[in-house]
């Protein structure tokens, strides 16, 4: 495979890497307004840190940089992209 072929590999990975923001961003507001409509608090420490020690945990599995992922997902989940 050529460069030219992996150098496209990875642009149709971040093509799908910004769908996939956007999708969890939608849901995101879904689940915010759900939060403001039934007067729960829109911020869940604890779940925040499940999902950030399950996610963390599957990127070590993988062999991905458990601080370069912590970055990532600080981004993620602790800024709304809309």
């Amino acid at each position: 495979m050529s460069l030219k072929d992996k150098r496209a590999q990875l642009d149709e990975l971040d093509a799908e890497l910004i769908r996939l923001l956007a999708r969890r961003a939608s849901i995101v507001d879904e689940i915010w307004a759900w939060k403001r409509a039934n007067a729960v608090e829109r911020i869940d420490p604890a779940r925040e840190a499940e999902l950030r020690a399950r996610l963390l945990a599957q990127a070590e599995s993988l062999g991905l940089s458990r601080s370069a992922v912590a970055a990532i997902l600080d981004r993620i989940i602790g800024v709304a992209l809309r």
